[in-house]
């Protein structure tokens, strides 16, 4: 290691230099921290000031009433003229939040109070046992089990949140919800949902129907990949929309934001307004 020499009238004011460096940077960095702290306020009061749009339409329109219950006569009519296979049992599969059930009033909460979604704040929710069903969705879940089939509620729920989900589901009147059909997500493990269908599959059923806000409800080849391949998955698949899969609208969150940038889930809150504003398509006003 090399060794400095300071000289003597250097080395006397040293420390004293460094205080008042030292005073100074802690005024400079004292007066920064309020300013990021606005700054990251401002900017996470956009991101939900964004979604108020979204939530009025999904909580007031008739138009979304109408297309939940679309979604679910069509789910029905797809349930009857699906054929299982030789041996199996015709199965449905199913998602909760913002599919079966509304917990909008969460994202309400959100906008009111400008806070960004947290497993905390979700779990004091779900707790709350306060989510209703969706137009048309208790109706489907007896329809299923009337004509021969099972339904099964695969959800990325917390396991602390099972107990709360059983008893919000059976208030609203939801057909055969227990420990059997409703899966949530493992404790430990990811909310990639494919190895729960296969649990599904394993136990003698065949997966006649998929309904979900969300292309992760329908298979684990859309999960976590950019919105190019997810639309990709889409394209490939667009025969099967209708028919197996069932999609319900859901414009106020999903893996569709994340799916915008690759580091999108990570960013802060003004990084995601930016890279929500860079992905619009707009007219250039010629």
């Amino acid at each position: 290691m090399r060794s400095f020499f300071l000289p003597r009238a250097v080395a006397v004011h040293l420390p004293v230099r460094l205080s008042l460096a030292s005073l100074t940077l802690g005024m400079l960095l004292g007066g920064c921290a309020p300013q990021q702290a606005a700054s990251t306020d401002a900017a996470q009061r956009q991101l939900t000031d964004q979604t108020v749009n979204s939530v009025n339409w999904m909580q007031q329109s008739g138009e979304f009433s109408a297309l939940s219950y679309q979604a679910f006569n069509t789910a029905e009519t797809a349930f009857t003229q699906a054929k299982a296979a030789p041996g199996r049992q015709k199965a449905v599969v199913v998602d909760l939040d913002e599919t079966m059930i509304d917990n909008t009033a969460y994202a309400g909460w959100q906008i009111k109070h400008h806070q960004p979604f947290s497993d905390a704040t979700w779990s004091k929710w779900t707790q709350a046992r306060q989510a209703k069903a969706l137009p048309g969705a208790v109706e489907f879940s007896h329809y299923v089990i009337a004509h021969g089939g099972r339904i099964f509620y695969v959800s990325n729920r917390d396991q602390a949140d099972f107990a709360a989900t059983v008893d919000n589901l059976k208030a609203l009147g939801f057909a055969d919800v227990g420990p059997q059909t409703l899966l949530l997500k493992p404790t430990g493990g990811g909310s990639n949902k494919t190895a729960r269908f296969s649990q599904v599959e394993r136990q003698g059923y065949d997966i006649v129907v998929y309904a979900g806000d969300n292309l992760n409800d329908f298979s684990g080849e859309p999960y976590h990949k950019l919105n190019t391949q997810r639309r990709d998955f889409v394209n490939r698949h667009q025969e099967e929309f209708g028919h197996k899969y069932i999609v319900l609208p859901n414009p106020s969150y999903g893996d569709w934001e994340g799916g915008m940038a690759k580091d999108y889930w990570p960013a802060g809150a003004a990084e995601k307004v930016k890279i929500r504003q860079d992905k619009i398509d707009a007219w250039n006003g010629k």
